[in-house]
């Protein structure tokens, strides 16, 4: 049985910078920005206001075709715009961040108690395997100490699971 699990690790560096497109890929299909804007519901003139104020690093009125970074870009920015983001807040919401503003906003949030764009958390895939390197480690580090800590929990959690319910 394949499952997951939320990597959780205080060493885990959630800077946003790791959801940055490369922002050069050319798309086989470029989108135009205006089928962008539509897509988002992103208004076409605040599209063109956020390049003015420079919250866009291209103009979306002059450009016909939108590379990886600007299309992404024009999606980040945008949705927080149509979330309700007014200028003064989308200042506030981006100035931690670096431009472009091309950012993966399904890979990142804002947690508002830190005032700051955090990484989401990523998913470990096969989690049996990382637990088997992980005590591998462990016994090449002699830790005894934690290695007894994980059996007993591990014990505990086998007792709980054959007693009845």
């Amino acid at each position: 049985m394949a499952t997951t699990i939320a990597m959780r690790n205080e060493d885990y560096d959630d800077s946003p910078e790791q959801a940055r497109t490369n922002g050069q890929q050319q798309w086989l299909l470029p989108n135009n920005p205006r089928d962008v804007c539509e897509r988002t519901g992103l208004n076409w003139w605040a599209a063109v206001k956020l390049g003015q104020d420079g919250f866009l690093s291209f103009d979306p009125e002059s450009t016909p075709h939108l590379a990886e970074g600007e299309e992404t870009e024009l999606r980040f920015i945008g949705s927080l715009v149509v979330g309700g983001c007014d200028p003064a807040m989308l200042g506030r919401m981006v100035e931690s961040l670096r431009k472009p503003y091309s950012y993966d906003g399904n890979r990142i949030f804002y947690d508002w108690s830190a005032r700051r764009w955090r990484l989401l958390p990523q998913r470990i895939m096969n989690p049996e395997v990382v637990f088997a390197e992980w005590v591998k480690q462990l016994k090449d580090e002699g830790d005894a100490d934690t290695l007894l800590n994980l059996a007993d929990e591990i014990a505990q959690a086998l007792t709980t699971l054959k007693s009845p319910s």
